[in-house]
């Protein structure tokens, strides 16, 4: 079985070329001599064991524990696996489960959330695995409380809410409250002030605020926790995942200027790593990004790899 990112989506496993770039539309112009984060990548993470392959990685998580997920999109492993910080596998599942993999989270009580945009749900997992929930209804897209059209990735808010980027299909953000009641929803399709071309990952602050990545438009936007928009953050680059970490900072990365953006609460950015290639250490086809406690960051790649990165 073999995927691509979606329908909207510029850049394949396989061709890390930004289709934008190609015909002259769109570049990023980036710092010259950009700040170095002093993160480099650990080698030979992570210990899969003999005959497991990964496919496409779409997503990369970390909880309060040292735990850290991997979420991809090949036959050859578990789609789900869960590892300790020295890459080990400790536990997996979602066999025969999910239509595509996308994003995948873990909240506050260290419980995962898979997004499943083949199918149009999210399955929520205890931390050992059990299934808890599923939210959306599988294999039937739709745009209200119950339903969703490709969803991209999920944030959680400070008050137990939760937002669901909903990017395919739908162009909206939807939002429940923490026993999964639809609260409302805000978006459209367009290039507007809370409009959305492909709103394709998000993450929360801990005054509420709740960023999107709007990655196709090459910007964040920024909006109250109702949906009110705030203001755009245009100069970071082209953001397939976005996180708030633990250092009170927001790390993007990039997939097609292979770069992962450290950027502060107003906006500017604190600097850089990452460089082109498919190589230890290289960003091209940057897909999700997570940051642990200890500051260590997960990148998924969709060229078949997942990468560790720490500070020197």
């Amino acid at each position: 079985m073999s995927f691509v990112d979606g329908p909207l989506d510029e850049v394949l496993a396989k061709n890390v070329e930004d289709k934008d770039n190609l015909l002259g539309i769109r570049a990023w112009e980036v710092e010259e001599s950009p700040r170095d984060l002093g993160y480099r990548v650990v080698e030979k993470w992570p210990k899969l064991p003999t005959g497991w392959r990964l496919g496409q990685v779409a997503g990369v998580a970390a909880d309060s524990k040292g735990r850290y997920y991997i979420y991809h999109r090949g036959d050859e492993a578990p789609p789900l696996i869960c590892l300790n910080k020295d890459g080990e596998p400790r536990a997996s599942w979602g066999e025969r489960v999910y239509g595509r993999p996308h994003m995948v989270k873990c909240d506050e009580d260290d419980n995962v959330w898979a997004v499943d945009d083949g199918s149009h749900t999210l399955y929520l997992y205890s931390p050992r695995g059990k299934v808890l929930r599923t939210l959306g209804v599988k294999d039937v897209p739709g745009c209200d409380g119950e339903h969703f059209d490709g969803p991209t990735d999920i944030a959680f808010g400070s008050e137990g809410e939760f937002y669901v980027s909903d990017g395919y299909g739908n162009r909206r953000v939807a939002r429940f409250d923490g026993d999964l009641n639809f609260l409302g929803q805000w978006g459209s399709e367009g290039e507007g002030k809370g409009q959305f071309v492909l709103p394709h990952a998000v993450t929360t602050d801990p005054d509420g605020l709740v960023y999107v990545a709007d990655r196709t438009k090459w910007r964040v936007q920024i909006f109250s926790p109702e949906g009110d928009f705030i203001k755009q953050w245009t100069h970071i680059g082209k953001p397939f995942g976005i996180v708030y970490g633990y250092d009170d900072h927001f790390y993007v990365c990039d997939g097609t200027n292979a770069r992962v953006t450290k950027v502060d609460r107003s906006g500017e950015i604190v600097g850089f790593f990452g460089s082109q290639g498919s190589g230890p250490g290289e960003l091209s086809t940057a897909h999700d990004i997570a940051v642990a406690p200890n500051g260590d960051i997960l990148v998924a790649h969709l060229d078949g790899k997942a990468q560790l990165f720490s500070i020197e």
